[in-house]
């Protein structure tokens, strides 16, 4: 019998009551002994506390809206903590029995639903809210940040860094108060360390009145033109909305109230993922223990280095002149390489090539980082016009060396 059904039965009701009231209890008098300790959960547990205490009609055995944004801050708390706290027990025990209340109470519908209001007092709005148009805290221009995953995967942050990471897994993006974006990863073969970007998560959060929480999934093989709730939104009056570019292949969305664009597009059997976010907003949780790749980067454990270049799937050169196709230069045209040379998947060079188009068109200004891997130095430059430059006296030969050096130094490791 579900939790759901205690309120027919009013012995039941009083002793998950009482049961609650006791878990409380038991937050509270544990505080004093973890004082000195760096996991902060009990500060999400007496936060909980606080607001449970302070609105009566939280405790009530049947779902409702304000009670499941309670426990969601509660569980988010506990997330940000996450990692002081992993080897506490108590820490493990209670964010068990928070997913726990959330899903019996199937917060996660009644969040996306919102408060249902009657339609007289609150009738659809023919225009776009007033005030939901981010103009930022501060006079002047807004200025805005870009990151990008895509391939074997390679990320470019907030701060225009470039890494190429293992990450097999999920993965958390960003993650704000206004948004937060995660992917997964998988291996492209068996046993292969490669690995590509099968699945990204969009959650818009809820701002009223701007918006309620939305969610798009987006996953190889399902590219919607839709966000989980079965919505869209329209362009000529929602604050958030979804343009489908090219039908299982590109889709857009767009949150004017924080002044946000996300790309995601799938190439081959994979995802790329492209945002441009103002700034102030994309660097909101650097302090924060929460792991977000585009605002700290990739765990080091996790990072490739080039100069540690194992197997090759093709010849060097074939994938060399399959790149420079693309026209890319830098750490796009350093990671088309690397994905051939190690997949031998044709479709990583594309997506490249498309992540570096994401950026011209989402964020121009940062489209000429020069930050970069240098897995092959030298052997393509960027002319004015910013198209790779191959006619420099002598650089065949440089390229057949550096290649030589690079076979060389695999060979050396293999015996």
């Amino acid at each position: 019998m579900g939790p759901w059904l205690f309120g027919s039965y009013p012995l039941l009701s009083i002793g998950c009551a009482f049961s609650r009231f006791l878990f409380l209890l038991l937050i509270t008098s544990s505080l004093k002994s973890a004082a000195g300790s760096s996991c902060q959960v009990n500060l999400c547990s007496t936060q909980f506390e606080h607001e449970s205490q302070s609105q009566p009609q939280l405790t009530r055995t049947d779902s409702n809206y304000h009670y499941c944004t309670v426990l969601a801050s509660y569980a988010n708390c506990i997330r940000a903590t996450g990692r002081s706290c992993r080897g506490n027990l108590k820490f493990h025990s209670i964010s068990t029995l928070v997913m726990q209340w959330f899903n019996n109470k199937n917060c996660s519908q009644i969040i996306a639903k919102g408060v249902e209001y009657p339609r007289k007092q609150v009738p659809k709005p023919k225009q776009m809210v007033p005030g939901c148009m981010f103009r930022g805290s501060h006079s002047g221009p807004v200025t805005f940040s870009h990151c990008g995953l895509f391939g074997d995967p390679h990320l470019r942050t907030f701060y225009d860094e470039f890494q190429t990471c293992r990450t097999l897994g999920a993965w958390p993006l960003i993650d704000n108060p206004y948004l937060a974006v995660q992917i997964t990863n998988e291996p492209v073969l068996s046993g292969s360390k490669a690995s590509g970007t099968t699945k990204v998560t969009v959650l818009v959060r809820d701002h009223r009145p701007c918006t309620s929480e939305k969610t798009y999934e987006a996953q190889t093989g399902s590219l919607p033109q839709a966000f989980v709730d079965g919505t869209r939104g329209r362009r000529e009056d929602d604050t958030v909305f979804i343009v489908e570019k090219e039908p299982e292949q590109h889709v857009e969305i767009h949150a004017r109230h924080i002044s946000t664009h996300i790309i995601i597009r799938q190439v081959g059997k994979y995802l790329t993922f492209a945002i441009k976010i103002p700034q102030e907003i994309a660097r909101l949780g650097e302090q924060s223990e929460t792991l977000q790749l585009c605002v700290k980067g990739c765990p080091r454990r996790e990072l490739i280095d080039y100069n540690k270049l194992v197997g090759s799937a093709m010849p060097v050169q074939e994938a060399v002149n399959m790149c420079k196709n693309w026209n890319i230069t830098d750490f796009y045209f350093d990671a088309c390489v690397f994905d051939l040379l190690t997949t031998g998947d044709l479709s990583f060079s594309q997506a490249a090539g498309e992540a570096r188009r994401d950026v011209h068109y989402l964020n121009p200004s940062s489209a000429n980082g020069e930050n970069r891997t240098y897995l092959l130095p030298g052997t393509v430059g960027a002319s004015n016009n910013g198209t790779p430059e191959n006619s420099a006296p002598g650089r065949p030969l440089v390229l057949f060396a550096i290649i030589t050096c690079l076979w060389i130094t695999f060979c050396k490791e293999l015996m």
